[in-house]
């Protein structure tokens, strides 16, 4: 495990991360979230001594972090210019006491011979981002530490990579992750850590997460707009251009008002919505007023 403790950082005038505590458990899958800005990328840099810290403490009683432990995606990664793939493969290779097969890595790009006859930088935006991750793994790291992995990759390719990532989970590795994809984080994390401001909004696992789900929303054609007036104060209604609405944590209570203003309860649909959709909304709609 490693214990984050009260950590907290500034950049000049601006508070980028405040009083920080978490646990990043050994052999759980970790997803940190939250809009740009939060302060994410951050508290990567420092967990891995990119940065320093202002002030806290970081335990690593297990010495995860470091070069021969850890594996590292970030962001944006610049491939040299005049360097194949397989050049780079190699390269990797020796920088570890006991790295990634060929053939293992082959399986996790999924490359051709052509391919990887290629320069690096002239494969396709996925293709690079699954080149770097495979790059990451080469070393067999404990933990892996991946900064928006599936950016720039298509559907089939980030299946894959998720695939992979169950792998993982099964051979008992410590990732952390940051996503701004709702269905990767609902699949893939045992634990969920929502950072906004440079606070901790919520630190809990998946399962708790899912118990507390709550609110529904009714989605109503736009003709029965009025109707929506009369339901009472704890709905919240959402008027689109073509469509009405209604945020609930009681449905029960909603339908017969409907119903007693002969709503056709056939025009209408009731979903229920995420925990994490909510925070994932409340992050964007903070994103757009904001910009």
């Amino acid at each position: 495990m490693i214990e984050i403790n009260d950590l907290s950082k500034r950049f000049g005038k601006q508070q980028v991360l405040e009083h920080i505590s978490l646990n990043i458990e050994e052999g759980q899958c970790t997803a940190l979230i939250g809009k740009n800005g939060a302060g994410k990328s951050t508290l990567i840099n420092i967990i891995i001594g990119h940065s320093a810290l202002d002030t806290g403490t970081i335990s690593d009683p297990e010495q995860l972090i470091n070069n021969q432990s850890m594996g590292i995606l970030f962001q944006r990664t610049q491939f040299p210019k005049l360097m194949k793939v397989k050049d780079l493969f190699n390269l990797y290779q020796s920088l570890y006491k006991n790295p990634m097969s060929k053939q293992r890595f082959l399986e996790i790009t999924q490359f051709s011979a052509r391919q990887m006859n290629q320069m690096a930088t002239a494969l396709s935006g996925g293709q690079q981002r699954i080149l770097d991750f495979a790059l990451t793994l080469i070393g067999n790291p404990q933990l892996i530490i991946l900064d928006e992995p599936t950016s720039a990759m298509d559907i089939e390719t980030r299946e894959h990579f998720w695939s992979i990532i169950r792998a993982l989970k099964k051979e008992n590795k410590t990732i952390l992750y940051t996503s701004h994809y709702i269905e990767e984080v609902e699949r893939m994390a045992d634990h969920i850590v929502l950072l906004d401001k440079g606070k901790i909004q919520m630190d809990d696992t998946l399962e708790s997460m899912k118990e507390k789900e709550r609110l529904s929303i009714l989605y109503l054609p736009k003709k029965y707009e009025e109707v929506t007036e009369k339901l009472s104060e704890g709905c919240k209604v959402i008027q689109d251009d073509s469509i009405t609405k209604v945020q609930t944590t009681n449905v029960n209570e909603v339908l017969p008002v409907l119903v007693q203003y002969d709503v056709d309860l056939n025009e209408i649909e009731v979903r229920k919505t995420s925990l994490l959709e909510m925070m994932f909304q409340d992050s964007n709609e903070e994103e757009v007023t904001s910009s």
